[in-house]
């Protein structure tokens, strides 16, 4: 009798250490490249140089250097009868990181308005490309206001470009081209020339080289971004030193 008493308090025992182990809190390791989260116990921490954790996922263990870790926190695990594994975040599973802004000067001359992509999922560096637009109209007509000229001048830039950073601040570096389409029209009692017309259209149709070395702020989340590049424009074989200032919103 009083051994079936033993036997049984210490399967008793050995049950609630099951479950004791199998409800404490676990750590979340991520990572500095926003992507990356280890989830497990710590099971040794050297100060200054790394930690080593236990993971739940692959039982295995896994060294970390210090460095490379953005924060850690701790959680009490859903599933009191096991311990839950951690599904690292998938890149597939994040949104492309995007930005609308407007650019001054820079790229396309006088201004554009830019839409800015990056190519991998989940990243907030990396490679990536940027698209504009931009539209200027002047209109001029002689002192009888017989003769009027509109010039209207189409601008659209695309650069790939590269974000080398952390966090907030990064390095940019693109490089690419400018399409620049004028058209001009004229009317009147005498009337423009059509073959002045003709020839200033197709001697300002080009395509010039573009370079943005600058830096770029982005919020960890949602909202508003800026940017200073000097951004040197190629023109027929010459290289023509420029800047530019550029203010929008990341939507991601």
């Amino acid at each position: 009798m009083k051994t079936s008493y033993k036997f049984f308090i210490v399967t008793m025992v050995i049950l609630y250490s099951h479950q004791a182990l199998a409800q404490q809190f676990l750590e979340r390791v991520y990572l500095k490249d926003s992507i990356t989260v280890h989830e497990g116990i710590i099971v040794e921490q050297a100060p200054s140089k790394y930690i080593r954790i236990l993971r739940s996922k692959y039982n295995d263990t896994l060294t970390i250097p210090l460095d490379q870790i953005w924060k850690l926190t701790k959680f009490y695990p859903a599933d009191t009868t096991t311990t839950k594994q951690l599904q690292p975040l998938k890149i597939e599973e994040k949104p492309y990181h995007k930005a609308a802004f407007v650019e001054l000067l820079g790229t396309a001359g006088i201004y554009s308005i830019n839409f800015d992509m990056r190519t991998e999922r989940g990243r907030r560096d990396g490679w990536g490309f940027r698209a504009g637009y931009e539209y200027l109209s002047v209109s001029a007509s002689d002192s009888a206001n017989t003769e009027k000229v509109k010039i209207a001048f189409r601008a659209l830039p695309f650069q790939l470009n590269y974000l080398l950073g952390k966090r907030k601040g990064f390095l940019e570096l693109g490089v690419g081209a400018t399409f620049i389409s004028p058209k001009v029209s004229g009317s009147g009692s005498v009337g423009v020339d059509q073959e002045l017309i003709d020839g200033f259209n197709l001697a300002f149709s080009s395509v010039i080289g573009s370079f943005t070395v600058g830096y770029r702020h982005l919020p960890l989340k949602k909202g508003l971004m800026y940017k200073l590049a000097f951004t040197p424009l190629l023109v027929k074989g010459l290289l023509i030193p420029f800047a530019g200032i550029g203010i929008g919103y990341n939507f991601n």
